[in-house]
């Protein structure tokens, strides 16, 4: 029986495994750089890993971009779903909620997300029983330099120990996630690879940067004195000259000048310096995010569209990498262990939603609301959060409905009427309003015309293949309409309704 509950990559203060790192790397050089990749590229990857951790100390933009891409992904809403409708799979997939109930996913998401920048990132798993029940305990976190690859296949996880090729890992123990971040083995595929070249380069630039605003970000104070000055003389001016730059005040003879000489314009050699870093940086920002409109300046609203396209199929790829690791490391051993070879393994789900511009939404259901077009208001709350009111609440917009004709109880009305009006002795009013009429007859009129339109619309709509194509299809569309039978009905209607007009004013004058 395997020793699942005895740590096998513990820390200790002393020996391979030490939390206490010292890192010589702050003053990389190219050819320091290009050593520490090439042995990497050997398979010892002890420098490399260090390295990758002390830019990401040192580098504030590859951190911040870094952290933007793990964090991306250890914020995605985690769903656990069975394999399918069986008993079984149902049963599995209420086996690992319940053991990992206690465990922070989040957290060890973000964790396993190192991978990105190493290649590959590990996690112990601690296991512990209650009952029959095995379940983990604790999912720690471990370092990747105290982890090397078999030298066969560079693939193959092993445990440093001081041997060449390292221990051998038991199985259900770790959790290794080595995404297909590039081709060829995992160390070979993370992208601190690419940021080791950005830093040192950087940093240079970064070095020569401060030496420049020491030279020339003040003026050059100069201190003359006269020819018969005393040794004191000068020693009390070259002490004003020096204090002048922090004290920004001095006491000296009035026989001894001291002057401040502007260093001149400098902008374009220190633009020089500004540019270099900040075309590192965005080059390090395209090798993390893919892009570089979420943490520099876009030019324009649609192009940075275009580049969130593009971190959003990063975090897609990097959700599905997950996915697979945790089902395979974590998921497989806790089924296994409780439920036997056989049983249905859960699914693992990510939820990655993509971001939509709620106002442009907001106009398209207007406009299309407005051709006719209906859509389901559950929908509508769905899209923009918003709950269903309680009865007698406040609601804000609401537009009362128009009462619905009941052509029942107007029957009823003009029935009653009649029966009055026959009791009074007087004859039933049962000519129709002239109003009423004319709508009618104007309705009637332009039914076929409308059909058209509508038909038109239909075809559109079941063309689009989004929001934005079919606003896009119905404003192209848009005069091309059949609306020419609609605009002769509305002129004859807008003239009968003049001559009705003047023909009311006409009789309510007496002139009739």
């Amino acid at each position: 029986m395997l020793d699942l509950k005895t740590p096998i990559a513990m820390p200790s203060q002393t020996g391979l495994r030490s939390v206490w790192q010292w890192r010589p790397l702050a003053s990389m050089t190219p050819a320091m750089v290009a050593d520490v990749l090439r042995r990497a590229a050997m398979g010892d990857a002890h420098d490399f890993l260090l390295a990758a951790d002390d830019i990401r100390e040192k580098d504030l933009h590859y951190r911040a971009v870094l952290q933007t891409r793990q964090l991306a992904v250890a914020g995605l809403p985690v769903d656990i779903a069975p394999a399918d409708d069986s008993r079984e799979a149902k049963r599995a997939a209420d086996l690992v909620r319940e053991t990992l109930s206690d465990q922070d996913i989040g957290t060890l998401v973000a964790h396993l997300m190192d991978a990105v920048a190493k290649g590959y990132a590990v996690a112990e798993i601690l296991w512990d029983t209650s009952g029959s029940l095995w379940y983990p305990r604790e999912i720690a976190p471990r370092e990747a330099h105290w982890f090397t690859f078999d030298s066969d296949t560079g693939r193959l996880l092993r445990l440093v120990d001081g041997s060449a090729e390292g221990a051998e890992i038991p199985p259900y123990r770790m959790i290794v996630h080595a995404p297909q971040l590039a081709a060829g083995i995992p160390l070979l595929g993370g992208v601190a690879r690419s940021a080791l070249w950005a830093w040192v380069f950087k940093s240079y630039a970064l070095r020569d940067w401060a030496r420049f605003a020491e030279l020339f970000g003040q003026p050059i104070r100069v201190g003359k004195y006269h020819q018969g000055a005393s040794p004191d003389d000068v020693a009390v001016l070259k002490q004003a000259a020096f204090s002048l730059g922090s004290d920004a005040a001095a006491v000296i003879p009035q026989e001894m000048v001291l002057e401040l000489v502007e260093s001149g314009s400098k902008s374009a050699s220190a633009d020089l310096y500004h540019k270099l870093i900040d075309y590192l940086d965005r080059q390090v920002s395209k090798a993390v995010l893919g892009q570089t409109m979420t943490t520099d300046d876009g030019s324009s609203l649609a192009q940075a569209r275009v580049h969130n396209e593009v971190r959003l199929d990063l975090i897609r790829a990097d959700a599905r990498a997950i996915e697979a690791t945790l089902a395979r490391d974590l998921f497989a051993p806790i089924v296994r262990l409780n439920l036997g070879e056989d049983a249905p393994l859960p699914r693992l789900h990510l939820v990655v939603e993509e971001p939509q511009d709620m106002a442009a939404l907001a106009d398209q259901v207007a406009k299309l609301a407005g051709a006719g077009v209906a859509i389901p208001q559950g929908w509508v709350r769905q899209k923009f959060g918003i709950p269903e009111p309680a009865e007698g609440e406040a609601v804000v917009g609401a537009v009362p409905p128009a009462p619905a004709f009941d052509a029942a109880a107007q029957a009823r009305v003009h029935a009653f009427d009649a029966t009055r009006h026959a009791q009074e002795g007087a004859a039933p009013a049962l000519s129709p309003d002239p109003v009423d009429a004319q709508t009618d007859r104007m309705e009637a009129e332009t039914e076929a015309a409308w059909l058209q339109i509508m038909d038109a619309i239909k075809h559109i709509v079941d063309a689009a293949e989004s929001l934005e194509d079919l606003r896009d299809a119905l404003l192209a569309a848009y005069g091309d309409l059949p609306t020419e039978r609609l605009a002769e009905v509305m002129a004859m209607g807008l003239a009968a309704a003049e001559l009705a007009g003047r023909f009311a004013v006409t009789n309510e004058s007496g002139r009739g």
